[in-house]
Order: C-alpha cells, then sequence, then structure tokens
C-alpha cells in the first residue's frame, strides 16, 4: 500500500477529533459549561438533565453574561477572553482558558447559547448544530448565560453507542457536579434529572457543604486540616480512618479549586495513614492546595483534570505532614510533643510501681488422677490444645500445609449416615462440637469434617447479599433518616427490596424502616452508603463491594450448630469470599498422623 500524500484535515473533520478530546461523555459537558459559569462570576448555577445528558444537557447561570458583539466568537474554536499572552499561561486564575469547549459541543450537538449583560434590555440567542451555525435572534430573559446541548453524538454513531447506560452515566455526571460544588461552596447550585431535583446545595461555609454532598453522617467523621507554608496552603477535611474503602471513592482534591487528579498526591495521603487503616484501603479526604499560579502548570491536558508542580517534592511532603498532624492533633494518630520531656506525657499518678513476671504452680496437680482427664472427652482435655492442633487446617493447602482437598463439591441428597451421595459434603443434622469458639467438628462414620467458624459466618454473609431472591426484612424499633445518591434507587430497588429494606420518602427527607434480618441499622446505612458506589451492571464490583464490608462490619456469630446449618446449605460452602477454605476433611488415616 503507497503512502497517501499529506492535506490538511477539512475543518469538519478537524473540529469532530478536537472535540474527542474535550466532550468525551455527558459529564464532560457539564464540567466544562459549570467552570465557564464559575468564571463569569455566578452565585447560581442550574443543571438540568434529560436521560442523563443522552438527550439534553442545560446550564443556566446569573454570571455577568456575554456582550452582544463577542457573542458569534464563542462558538469558535481557539476564541477566548481569557488568555492573551505566553505568559498568561502560567498565570492563571480562571478554569476555562483553552477556547475550546463551546466549539466542540456545537460539532457533536445541537447548541443553543442565549446571554444577556446588564447593560442590555434583551439577550441574544445562537444556534448551531454538528458544527453549522443556523444564526442568531432576540432572546428575552435575566442577566446571565443558558447553554443547551441536545442530542449529543448525534453525529457521531460510533461514539454514541459506546455511551454507557443511564444510571452510569448519571453517576458520572453527580460525581463532577459534587466535585465543583465542593470547589465553590459559596455558590448555590443545583441539579435536575428528568425535572426532578437531585442535589440543591444551598450557599454555606465548606463544612456545610462537605457534609452536604459526603452526607450528614459524614459530619462526625471530619477531621480538618489546616498548614500553612511558603510554599503552599492545604486545608480542607479527611474522614477518620472508619471511613476507609477498598475502591477508590469520596476522594476530592482542588488545586487554586480546580478539580484535579493526582496518584502523588493520593499516595502523600495513603502515606499519613500509615498504621491506622490497611494497605489496600483508601481514605476519603476533601483537600484543597492553594499556590501561586506561576508555579504550577495547569496546560498538561484538554480536560484540565492534571498540573505539574515546580516543586513536587515539596508539595508531597507538605500535604503528607499536614494530614499526619491533624490525626494526631484529633487523637487519631499518635503523637509526641518532642518540646516537652518525655517523662511529662505520662500520668504516673494512675501507674503502680512495674513488677518483675512470677511463675505460679499448682502444687496438687496430678495428671494421673482421673478427674484431671475426663474420660468421656475423646480429643483433649483442653480446648484450647486441640484448637492449636488444628490451626493446620486453617491456611490453604496450596501454602503447604494440612491434606490437599477438593473443597468445591456439587449438591445432592443426603443418605441415612447423614453422608451426601456421591460427594463428601457433611449433613447439617448431624452434632457439631465447638472448639476454642474457633472451629467446629462434626463427626462422620469414617471421617471428621473441621470448620472454622469466622470464616464459615463469611461466606453465609456473601450469599445472602449476592443472592437475588427476596429475604424477609426486619422492622427497625428507631427508623433511621438518610437520603441516598440520586440514581442509587433506580440501579438497586429490586435489590434492595430483595434484601428486606423499607423506605419512606417524605418532604423532609428519607426515612429507612427496615433492613436485612442479618445487620444492624447503622451497619445497613454504610452498606447502602457504599453500594453508590458500585457498578449495578458489573457483578464482579458488587461481590467486591460485599467483601470489603464484610472485612469493615464483622459480625458476631450465632449458635454453632445454626452456623454449621447454614453454611452447608450454602451453594459453595468449602471457601469463604476471600477464597479461604471454610471446611475441610480428615479421614482415619489422617488423624493417625497425630498419634
Amino acid at each position: 500500500m503507497s503512502p497517501a500524500p499529506i492535506r490538511e484535515l477539512p475543518e469538519s473533520v478537524a473540529n469532530l477529533v478536537a472535540a474527542g478530546e474535550v466532550v468525551q461523555r455527558p459529564s464532560s459537558v457539564v464540567k466544562e459549561l459549570v467552570e465557564n459559569s464559575l468564571d463569569a462570576g455566578a452565585t447560581e448555577i442550574e443543571v438540568a438533565l434529560l436521560d442523563a445528558g443522552r438527550t439534553r444537557i442545560q446550564v443556566r447561570d446569573n454570571g455577568h453574561g456575554i456582550a452582544p458583539e463577542d457573542l458569534p466568537m464563542a462558538l469558535v474554536r481557539h476564541a477566548t477572553s481569557k488568555l492573551r499572552e505566553p505568559d498568561d499561561l502560567f498565570a492563571l486564575t480562571t478554569m476555562g482558558f483553552r477556547g475550546e469547549a463551546l466549539a466542540s459541543m456545537a460539532a457533536v450537538g445541537q447548541v443553543k447559547l442565549r446571554s444577556r449583560t446588564a447593560d442590555h434590555e434583551v439577550g441574544i440567542e445562537l444556534r448551531c448544530s454538528g458544527g453549522q451555525h443556523e444564526g442568531s435572534m432576540p432572546s428575552p430573559g435575566p442577566v446571565g448565560t443558558s447553554v443547551s446541548l441536545d442530542n449529543l453524538f448525534f453525529n457521531v454513531p460510533a461514539r454514541r453507542q459506546f455511551l454507557k447506560s443511564d444510571p452510569v452515566e448519571f453517576k458520572h455526571v453527580l460525581e463532577t457536579f459534587d466535585a465543583l460544588a465542593l470547589a465553590h461552596p459559596e455558590v448555590r447550585m443545583v441539579l435536575r434529572h428528568q425535572n426532578a431535583d437531585e442535589r440543591v446545595f444551598e450557599p454555606g461555609n465548606l463544612r456545610q457543604r462537605t457534609t452536604a454532598v459526603l452526607g450528614r453522617r459524614s459530619n462526625e467523621k471530619l477531621v480538618p486540616v489546616d498548614e500553612t507554608t511558603d510554599l503552599v496552603h492545604v486545608h480542607g477535611f479527611v474522614l477518620r480512618p472508619e471511613a476507609a474503602r477498598k475502591t477508590r471513592g469520596d476522594q476530592f482534591l482542588f488545586v487554586n479549586r480546580r478539580t484535579v487528579r493526582s496518584p502523588y498526591i493520593h499516595r502523600a495521603v495513603l502515606e499519613a495513614f500509615e498504621g491506622l487503616i490497611s494497605g489496600d484501603q483508601h481514605p476519603a479526604y476533601v483537600l484543597y492546595l492553594n499556590l501561586d499560579p506561576e508555579r504550577i502548570d495547569v496546560n498538561v491536558h484538554p480536560a484540565k483534570t492534571e498540573v505539574k508542580f515546580d516543586d513536587e517534592r515539596g508539595v508531597y511532603a507538605v500535604v503528607r505532614s499536614a494530614v499526619r498532624r491533624a490525626l494526631g492533633i484529633h487523637q487519631i494518630a499518635p503523637t509526641l510533643d518532642f518540646e516537652v520531656p518525655v517523662g511529662e506525657h505520662i500520668d504516673w499518678s494512675t501507674r503502680s510501681k512495674p513488677e518483675a513476671p512470677g511463675v505460679y504452680v499448682n502444687p496438687s496437680y496430678n495428671p494421673f488422677l482421673a478427674e484431671s482427664t475426663p474420660r468421656h472427652h475423646p480429643i483433649s482435655n483442653s480446648a484450647a490444645t486441640a484448637a492449636r492442633s488444628l490451626e493446620f487446617l486453617a491456611p490453604p493447602a496450596a501454602e503447604g500445609h494440612g491434606v490437599q482437598h477438593e473443597l468445591e463439591l456439587p449438591s445432592s441428597g443426603w443418605n441415612d449416615e447423614g453422608w451426601d451421595s456421591g460427594v463428601r459434603r457433611p449433613n447439617p443434622a448431624a452434632a457439631a462440637l465447638s472448639i476454642a469458639g474457633t472451629f467446629a467438628l462434626v463427626p462422620m462414620p469414617d471421617k471428621l469434617v473441621v470448620v472454622h467458624l469466622d470464616r464459615a459466618q463469611r461466606r453465609i454473609d456473601l450469599e445472602r447479599w449476592l443472592d437475588a431472591h427476596p429475604h424477609p426484612g426486619q422492622n427497625w424499633l428507631f427508623p433511621l433518616e438518610w437520603t441516598p445518591a440520586p440514581g442509587l434507587i433506580d440501579a438497586w430497588q429490586d435489590r434492595l427490596a430483595a434484601w428486606g429494606f423499607a423506605w419512606q420518602v417524605e418532604a423532609e427527607g428519607w426515612t429507612w424502616t427496615a433492613g436485612p434480618g442479618h445487620c444492624a441499622p447503622e451497619s445497613a446505612i454504610d452498606w447502602l452508603e457504599g453500594l453508590a458506589h458500585v457498578d449495578p451492571d458489573d457483578p464482579g464490583e458488587l461481590r467486591t463491594w460485599v467483601s470489603q464490608w464484610l472485612s469493615a462490619h464483622p459480625r458476631r456469630r450465632g449458635d454453632t450448630q445454626d452456623v454449621i446449618d447454614r453454611l452447608f446449605a450454602c451453594s459453595e460452602p468449602w471457601t469463604d469470599d476471600l477464597g479461604r477454605p471454610t471446611a475441610r476433611l480428615l479421614n482415619a488415616d489422617e488423624l493417625a498422623r497425630f498419634f
């Protein structure tokens, strides 16, 4: 194939290529339009969506508007009022500056732009479809600007078909809207979807806006951060360690009020939480970094979500130190005041003089006396000793402990001997013997089943959450007030009912009156809060969230026999949610190894 000659792309093709860098999905449009409203000095911004933005995205503000003589240039690529000279790139105080957003939207949708300034009685409306201008006309209305984008990607079918389902796209819009609302708590911001209010943020201080976004239950978990240096001012909030999750979510970082993503700074926050959360968890935070504009470069990516610092190591160190210090001040992380002698950190009035440990012997103990060794107990005269002797059963066989067994087995009917015919599965009706509260033994005619009770409970709870069949709920004596994130009910309504949740919607908010019978009300609300970050179309994400929630909310086990019965009623009783064995089999030959 011979190489084609080099030609300049037609303007229509060039516009579509450039639009793909800026307008990736409805949330990209919301971000660019709201940032333009903020740059215009708006104190009230309203966003309205139809079909998660697929059909319509409209943003209205009460900013200073665009002068009639400047309005035609608003839809021209690389036309902007925020940049003049190359040096202006290093002194930016506005969110937008590239002059690409409106032109990109006009290239892939049908745009109506109406704006009016305070010194004009009537505004002007422009229309553009697929990059083709369709004229302008006078338009009455209040001071400010309104931009409406209809039928996103109508002329790029390949891009439109790659959009996700409405709940997923709306979830991305919510994340973008929440971040912009956190960056500007003084601005009233409203989000409507399908003509219903989904977010209404009234003007307030930073703490009020943070709790409005993260939920009222987050207020008691907020830890203030405030550190000022010559390089950077770090302020905002981190949430207490118990709010950390294994999945990313509720991490908001702003640099000069610009929403950014920075794995480097996230790493600094993780280091500050070292020793307080496990290595696979992520803390939640809302942090603001204020720097001299000359010390950062925001022209890294067309989406303007990445920045480069001229002193990355310095910013990293300040953020890590600021968060660690805040955790220490609020008595979450241990700290010492090194200006005070170490002895003054200890309250000696409440401490007694340390004594050397002693050895105590029962001189009357005789191991040969019948009462010292119960004859009726065939295993051991010490439950703890028995538990230690069985510890080799807990780790998987792949680690070199115990005997390898086939753990995942099919199900069939029980026989008269209490054994599943054709497969190795114990009869739940067989009596179980608890060992040190950790293990249970289920005796069979020619073998033993050893069950790890904690892991068994995890398997039982895992299948309860993953099972789509209805389970009886439990009415709560004291209903809880909690308003879910928009879209959560639409995405999970059937599953919530199957899990046993019940709720009432009233003018002042949502009241939850019932929940799963195997879960405390407060834990059930924590479950719902985390569910907002789970993709309903991805079963793997739900399984991951269940496993994470089980680790954060260990449940008190029921009766040993009940746990055994429920375990072997599960579809996969031989492993827990982490793939660890819940039960092992011991035959006579394996028991002989003990002797």
